[in-house]
């Protein structure tokens, strides 16, 4: 026994090490997981508004602030966009709450966006373009959640006498960048509520 025992000793020791070791890097992960996780949700917390440990019914005013007083023009990236839209609508820029502004202006607000931001982008393709959208097509399957976008913009641009396949998105104008928003979002499985 003692011979049998001499010779696997090393290799027993090895794998007795290599066990130990792995338990231990286990462990490490496990660790260092759920600190990542800590503090990925503090900085959450953090930027929400909410204090270390802070449960969120007891941070009523930063909820009625986000839901109720935010005026539009601090909900919206683009300050010149914001004013167009709150001039169509006859709107006081400085005062309108952002629960104000109806889905009819949000689509307004969606088509100048289209034009300024992504008006050389084409019509069509399925690329995913740098850091953003690379046409139409990809936008709007996006936002929507559906894979019909060619389709739809295909019909619509029948009507509009555009083709699709040469065209870029500053050819439409917003009432037709609405249209095709609209007819893609009745299309789409998407959540109508």
């Amino acid at each position: 026994m003692n011979k049998t025992w001499k010779k696997f000793r090393v290799i027993l020791t090895a794998a007795g090490m290599a066990v130990c070791m792995t338990a231990g890097l286990g462990l490490g992960i496990y660790w260092s997981r759920g600190q990542a996780e800590k503090t990925v949700v503090s900085a959450a917390e953090k930027e929400m508004g909410f204090e270390a440990g802070e449960k969120e019914e007891d941070s009523q005013s930063y909820q009625r602030y986000s839901d109720e007083d935010c005026l539009y023009k601090d909900k919206v990236l683009d300050e010149e966009i914001a004013k167009e839209v709150c001039d169509k609508y006859n709107l006081d820029y400085d005062t309108v709450k952002s629960e104000d502004v109806t889905r009819e202006m949000r689509n307004y607000e969606e088509a100048l966006w289209l034009l300024k931001d992504m008006g050389n982008c084409p019509l069509l393709g399925k690329k995913w373009g740098k850091g953003a959208f690379a046409s139409l097509q990809m936008y709007i399957q996006e936002i929507y959640a559906f894979g019909d976008g060619e389709e739809v913009i295909r019909e619509m641009c029948k009507g509009y006498e555009i083709d699709p396949d040469k065209a870029v998105i500053s050819d439409l104008t917003t009432e037709q960048l609405i249209e095709i928003g609209e007819k893609a979002f009745e299309t789409s499985d998407h959540p109508k509520g």
